[in-house]
């Protein structure tokens, strides 16, 4: 037995804010007020055919009232980068994502996992590499969505390029194996190019992406403290206070990857 986890429960890695277990085929996880509506959203992806995303098992709750989704095999590329075919799937499963949440109505009174860049339109919400699944280097599912819920299409691209074309300071380029400024720029290109980012909301992306980083810098200071000692909270402010400036730093670049 596991921590919070009944016997013969796996306990997974990752998992973020919840005790994360595998059970056979089974994830289970500890739910929120927001899971209901996070399984409601899962339900419409499986009803329109979106394969990128785990299902429900059952009624989607275990007899403990822990939700229950679908284990989704593969491995992940973190931290390590993406090649550019995989920066550009990632950039595709997001377009796919969001065409298939384009018409999705959520239930009436639904609760959202409370987080700092709601909007209109729906997804994922956290598309990290930590949170996706790949095979022979290509992502093929998203996991980990109980931050899932409102979010406008093009700040959730942002987050997600910022991400995964690993646009982060030297520091952790140099722990991380990054490969230089021009190499992730033209990852930034591809996935741009692969969801389909129009033209004409090319030229003001670049502000938006920093923007978010911003926000979620902010968002990490929650809690903290003159007090705090905790290394992983401080490096969680750290790594992406770093990243805002080394965007601006390489503004031109990266803005010029993008038209």
């Amino acid at each position: 037995m596991t921590q919070n986890g009944a016997v013969g429960d796996v306990e997974l890695s990752g998992g973020g804010r919840t005790s994360v277990h595998r059970r056979g085929d089974v994830v289970v996880r500890d739910a929120g007020p927001w899971t209901p509506a996070v399984h409601h959203l899962l339900r419409h992806l499986e009803r329109v055919g979106f394969d990128g995303a785990p299902r429900l098992v059952g009624s989607g709750f275990d007899a403990a009232g822990r939700e229950t989704l679908t284990f989704i095999d593969g491995e992940f590329t973190q931290p390590g980068p993406w090649s550019l075919e995989g920066a550009a799937a990632v950039g595709d499963l997001l377009r796919r994502l969001h065409l298939a949440t384009a018409d999705y109505r959520p239930p009436p009174g639904a609760i959202w996992y409370p987080w700092h860049s709601r909007g209109r339109g729906f997804g994922h919400c956290d598309v990290a590499p930590w949170n996706i699944v790949a095979r022979d280097g290509l992502p093929v599912a998203l996991i980990d969505w109980e931050t899932a819920g409102p979010v406008d299409p093009e700040v959730e691209l942002a987050q997600a390029c910022w991400l995964n074309a690993k646009l982060h300071d030297d520091v952790v380029a140099e722990r991380e194996g990054l490969p230089p400024v021009a190499d992730r720029a033209r990852q930034l290109r591809a996935m741009v190019d692969a969801y389909g980012l129009p033209r004409s909301a090319r030229q003001g992306f670049f502000d938006v992406l920093v923007e978010f980083v911003v926000h979620d810098t902010v968002n990490e200071t929650d809690g903290i403290t003159p007090e705090t000692t905790s290394p992983t909270a401080l490096w969680a402010i750290t790594w992406r206070a770093r990243a805002a400036g080394w965007l601006l730093r390489n503004r031109r670049v990266l803005e010029n990857a993008l038209v």
